[in-house]
């Protein structure tokens, strides 16, 4: 990312001195060396604030115009990073993702905010932890150190409860479950949050329906799976339908309830996957739940 800001800034140092006639030599007369010209040019790296502030003078525009390039060169760098990095994670490519945020980590000398490196470190965090290079414990801890309740961008970006669900996540699957829960209730408590994030909502309950069937309570299970099915239909969304649908049925397999209304509840997971083309979860269904679609089939 230094590269690319200090290019982008280099650039249009090189362009105004241009247009103002000037050499090097002429620009750095009383700044700096003209080798020191050169390098910010040629986007080696960031001017110091003092000497940006007396180029901006001799270059006739403000300081904060060069700002306002550095800015929108990081914002795009960031936008662009986040979205290769959240399309990694849905594909749980974590070697190409721990290769990314570690590279990045080592750019200490550039400062692209607090919400960036939060991120940053979170997925540096779950991919090591997925890529076996830390123990549980110790991602539980390097996830607790980026939560911090009193900054005051605390809650403001989606990043501090991805951080939290990936706690619970961690928690259950190292058979820590109470703590699991805990975290998720913490997360259900920021309504106007959820409000706001539907989705995220939808696979917190999800995450709840397996917990509690992990743990062999099947109505808590039932309850949160038919609470997001109830969310995704009041939202129009069937991205995670396939899933809350087949957990229902598991949760009334496991209750005793009506075949048919188990039946009904795999039957509507395998038109949802089967419509989104999910051909994994469609035969993983098959197999394990052929007796109640195998009528869905033969029609």
């Amino acid at each position: 990312m230094i590269v690319l800001n200090a290019k982008a800034l280099g650039e249009e140092i090189k362009r105004l001195r241009k247009t103002n006639n000037l050499s090097q030599a002429q620009l750095a007369e009383g700044i700096c060396t003209q080798a020191t010209i050169s390098g910010i040019e040629a986007g080696r790296g960031y001017p110091s604030v003092d000497i940006l502030y007396i180029l901006s003078i001799r270059l006739k525009v403000s300081l904060d115009y060069f700002y306002k390039i550095l800015l929108n060169d990081a914002q795009g760098y960031i936008q662009e990073t986040e979205r290769i990095l959240e399309d990694l994670m849905k594909r749980k490519d974590y070697k190409e993702t721990f290769e990314i945020t570690a590279n990045e980590l080592k750019q200490s000398t550039r400062n692209l905010g607090y919400k960036f490196d939060q991120l940053i470190k979170w997925v540096y965090t779950i991919s090591s932890y997925y890529l076996k290079k830390i123990d549980w414990q110790k991602a539980v801890t390097m996830l607790e150190d980026l939560l911090d309740s009193n900054h005051p961008l605390f809650g403001q970006d989606f990043i501090d409860f991805k951080i939290q669900n990936s706690l619970a996540i961690i928690y259950a699957e190292n058979k820590m479950f109470q703590k699991s829960l805990q975290q998720y209730n913490t997360i259900l408590s920021y309504h106007d949050f959820l409000k706001q994030h539907y989705l995220f909502q939808i696979k917190i309950h999800y995450n709840l329906a397996k917990l509690y069937f992990l743990q062999q309570d099947f109505k808590l299970s039932l309850i949160h799976a038919e609470l997001g099915i109830q969310l995704s239909l009041e939202n129009e969304d069937i991205s995670m339908a396939g899933q809350l649908y087949y957990q229902q049925g598991i949760s009334l397999e496991e209750l005793g309830a009506n075949p048919q209304k188990i039946s009904d509840a795999f039957k509507t997971s395998l038109f949802i996957f089967q419509l989104l083309k999910r051909q994994e979860y469609v035969q993983m269904i098959n197999k394990k739940k052929g007796e109640f679609v195998e009528t869905e089939q033969k029609g």
